[in-house]
């Protein structure tokens, strides 16, 4: 090899990692091209550079110490969680034994198995479980707790479980329903309405609580309040929700329109109810009187007037911000 052709192969050989990523100019392009056709010391250099055999070695060896680490991690879960499940069988055995020994009923018994199966939803089900932990956790937590009220009922002669259970879920859902819905998978066209169904959920387990209880004390003048007070509430919630999620502007005008709507709806939603309920047309703002704050009447309506004072301003300041920022924009 003459000197020339060393001096090529060098340049040749620095061209080589553009000419590999396609980066170079044409002239090089053709360059590196006719020197790699004749020169057997450069395609050699070239065919190493495309080999990606260290880098694929790599990833496979990452990925195959990843893998038996995550199989480790879970052996050790499902060790723990076995035997946390048999320490929570020690008492069932026992309770069971006592209980037939003495000739009693299942009702202890049963309740007690129920109450381990609450324990087992917080510590053996996320242990052993690989995908969802959250929502099998919450949904077996939640049996668990339905089943401890229904044996809890039997054993008090029954009649109440349904009393007891319908606030129950309503109450879990409003914390827990959230959480639960984030984590499932939904049908396509449901995919982006979890925060509606959510609210759906809730919206109907409220009613369905009110009807429950009213129906078992045979309260029905107490079901026709429970609904118009439930219906005034849930429209100033529902108001928020859909500005919230659905009106097409940006984040300061959204807060503007739900001061403005809370601050209407804490003013105002008693004498709604009032005129529902009692058949009554009232204002408590008009009984503002600032000199006197020790009648709940004044108190009440000094109270509004503020609220809608401070509420009114901030709503304005919100909504100018926003449409100087979307004017900006």
């Amino acid at each position: 090899m003459n000197r020339n052709d060393f001096n090529e192969c060098e340049i040749v050989q620095d061209l080589l990692p553009l000419y590999f990523d396609d980066a170079c100019n044409p002239v090089s392009k053709e360059l590196v091209k006719q020197h790699l056709s004749t020169c057997e010391a450069c395609r050699k250099i070239y065919e190493e550079l495309k080999n990606d055999t260290i880098d694929s070695v790599i990833k496979k060896e990452s990925a195959g110490v990843l893998a038996r680490h995550a199989k480790k991690e879970r052996n050790a879960a499902y060790k723990a969680g076995a035997i946390i499940a048999l320490l929570l069988m020690i008492p069932i055995v026992i309770t069971f034994i006592i209980e037939m020994t003495n000739g009693g009923g299942l009702g202890v018994f049963s309740v007690l198995v129920a109450s381990m199966l609450l324990v087992a939803a917080l510590t053996v089900v996320p242990l052993m479980s690989q995908e969802k932990r959250l929502v099998k956790s919450i949904m077996v937590g939640v049996l668990a707790l339905l089943l401890i009220m229904f044996f809890v009922d039997r054993m008090n002669g029954g009649g109440e479980f349904i009393l007891w259970s319908v606030p129950t879920i309503f109450g879990l859902s409003i914390v827990l329903f959230p959480l639960v819905i984030q984590n499932v998978t939904l049908p396509i066209t449901l995919t982006d309405k979890k925060a509606l169904l959510t609210m759906v959920w809730d919206t109907l387990w409220l009613y369905l609580t009110i009807f429950e209880v009213c129906i078992h004390f045979g309260d029905i003048e107490g079901m026709r309040i429970g609904f118009i007070v439930a219906t005034v509430m849930m429209t100033g919630v529902w108001l928020v929700f859909v500005i919230a999620r659905y009106l097409k502007v940006n984040t300061w005008i959204k807060a503007g329109i739900i001061t403005a709507i809370v601050s209407i709806w804490t003013a105002f939603s008693n004498d709604v109810c009032a005129y529902f309920i009692e058949h009554k047309s009232q204002l408590t703002i008009l009984y503002a009187d600032f000199s006197n704050w020790e009648n709940n009447l004044c108190f009440n309506a000094n109270t509004f007037v503020l609220v809608l004072l401070f509420g009114g301003i901030a709503s304005i300041l919100c909504i100018l911000v926003g449409l100087l920022k979307k004017k900006n924009k």
